[in-house]
């Protein structure tokens, strides 16, 4: 009877999102395979049927941790992307958007770059799918720059595919050596790298 009244504790006091953030950061830090529901337990401080009262599986608590990392990457780039004037603009704060989502947050980044065997199927299509909506979503901001002053030379997914690919290793390599990242340098540095691939129609 004690052992049910803890557990209920856990379920009052113990919201989901404190779950998501908790898990959030231990996935990152030692991936999918090297946590266990367990392991979530013991850093909140609570009994695992609290765990399971909000997840059926460590599984569908991962994946939700990617749909929420997912759509927080979204809304920062949106917020960056917002008030810019010029396509130039744009691009950059995309970039720049994108980097300050990765260095502070590198799980959905690993997760979609770390790809191994003994990951789970359903997993593995999850992470395409959510690769994919990603370049969908630098496309539809490379068509909104390409509105204002540049016609592509080549094709929009390529190009969205191809900066996504820069971007990626850039954090992957900065968080290995732990250095900090200069993330508006870095962004104009990766600007230049690709506006050979755009063609200035008019300068507005």
């Amino acid at each position: 009877m004690l052992k049910h009244s803890s557990e209920s504790q856990d379920i009052i006091f113990d919201s989901k999102e404190r779950v998501l953030n908790v898990a959030s950061k231990l996935f990152s830090e030692f991936g999918f395979l090297g946590v266990s529901m367990g392991d979530i337990a013991r850093e909140l401080n609570v009994s695992k049927a609290a765990l399971y009262y909000h997840f059926n599986s460590k599984k569908e608590l991962y994946l939700q941790v990617l749909d929420r990392s997912f759509n927080m990457l979204i809304k920062t780039i949106n917020r960056e992307v917002a008030n810019a004037k010029s396509s130039n603009e744009i691009i950059v704060r995309l970039i720049q958007g994108y980097l300050s989502f990765g260095s502070k947050e590198k799980n959905l980044i690993r997760s979609l770059l770390l790809k191994t065997p003994d990951m789970d199927s359903e997993i593995m299509n999850h992470i395409v799918t959510l690769r994919k909506k990603i370049n969908c979503q630098f496309q539809n901001f490379f068509e909104a720059a390409l509105k204002k002053d540049f016609t592509a030379k080549i094709d929009l997914k390529f190009i969205s595919s191809s900066l996504l690919g820069i971007m990626d290793r850039l954090i992957s390599e900065t968080a290995l050596s732990n250095k900090r990242l200069n993330i508006k340098r870095k962004a104009l540095q990766i600007m230049q790298i690709i506006k050979p691939a755009l063609k200035v129609e008019t300068n507005k």
